[in-house]
């Protein structure tokens, strides 16, 4: 399952690129169908949604969502993610703010300059050790350091940079990063992680009621979810699914919010565990987690078998609400609150 170029080989061949600038060679695709008339049909559609945004999300939020589940267009992609998460609205009302950022310094800088190389390194944008990509991230990453100094900076979050700077500038992706990081995912990278354990909790808890001999399984093994998802959800699966599905992922993560990053850990589970032949094969431990990390047949994470299969789970807002309340209070005893 690991579609990570940093954990499968650090080398990086510009004559095998695919369409996203990765090598292909060290690059798992989803094998997804290109299809140009029905891309020009969204992007004509997204075009015009996005000219009315304002309106198309305060009365046609519906046709919204609607479009991020089948994919926003790649060529309209870093317009529509701005104007989701509401980055494009925050460089407007902060003009100037990220040059002024830039100029101050940051306790972080050694530890951020130590990480540029571990970031898509496979990469043509991130490959050469201080080129131009690894030069913007570090100023986004060390902009946001100086703008939050209570977070500062975690290793996870230069997933979230980097894929946002492949498809904007430095500016615009940093103001996708503040909200990002507000929004979306707020008290991820804080000490303890407790945020991520909450959400994990939560999604262990939905599997148990969707599939409870899943529930069994993992429990059997002695396999707690923070073994295996804490980089699902501090890197939102960057560093997990083929990267065509990463991209459906996010444009469905940032119309419909964390709750999308919950289901697709429920979606890994299900598609990885619910054969009892798997289970039957994963008998002990290490089998179990060496299965779920890397050895998930592809056609599981393909694009849009893997994105269908999350749409169609029988997990209502409510449902979702209440688990996680219930989790919560489980969480807040255990530690004493």
């Amino acid at each position: 399952m690991e579609s990570d170029p940093e954990n499968r080989s650090s080398e990086y061949d510009p004559k095998s690129l695919n369409k996203y600038g990765f090598s292909t060679s060290n690059m798992m695709s989803s094998g997804s169908s290109y299809n140009l008339p029905l891309i020009r049909e969204r992007e004509q559609k997204w075009f015009e949604m996005l000219k009315n945004w304002d309106h198309s999300m305060t009365y046609e939020y519906d046709k919204v969502r609607r479009r991020c589940r089948k994919g926003i267009p790649h060529s309209l992609r870093a317009a529509a993610w701005r104007a989701l998460c509401g980055g494009a609205d925050l460089q407007k009302h902060n003009p100037g703010r990220f040059e002024e950022l830039l100029k101050e310094e940051s306790t972080w800088s050694a530890t951020i300059e130590k990480d540029l190389h571990r970031t898509y390194k496979t990469h043509e944008l991130f490959a050469e050790k201080g080129g131009m990509g690894q030069a913007e991230l570090f100023k986004v990453l060390q902009a946001y350091s100086v703008y939050n100094p209570k977070v500062g900076y975690c290793q996870g979050m230069s997933s979230l940079a980097g894929i946002l700077l492949m498809l904007m500038p430095a500016e615009q992706a940093f103001w996708c990063l503040v909200a990002l990081m507000s929004k979306y995912l707020p008290g991820y990278y804080s000490e303890g992680l407790l945020a991520i354990q909450l959400d994990a909790k939560v999604m262990e808890s939905l599997v148990k009621d969707i599939n409870p001999e899943i529930s069994v399984f993992l429990e059997r093994q002695g396999m707690q979810s923070t073994f295996y998802c804490i980089d699902w959800y501090m890197c939102v699966y960057t560093r997990t699914l083929p990267w065509e599905t990463v991209l459906r992922l996010w444009d469905i993560f940032l119309c419909e919010g964390v709750k999308v990053l919950i289901k697709a850990g429920v979606t890994i589970l299900l598609l990885a565990f619910s054969d009892k032949h798997v289970r039957e094969r994963c008998s002990n431990f290490g089998k179990t987690i060496k299965y779920l990390k890397y050895r998930l047949p592809q056609q599981l994470l393909q694009e849009d078998y893997f994105i269908n299969e999350l749409l169609s789970l029988q997990i209502s807002d409510k449902k979702m609400k209440e688990t996680h309340l219930s989790q919560l209070a489980k969480l807040k005893e255990i530690c004493g609150q």
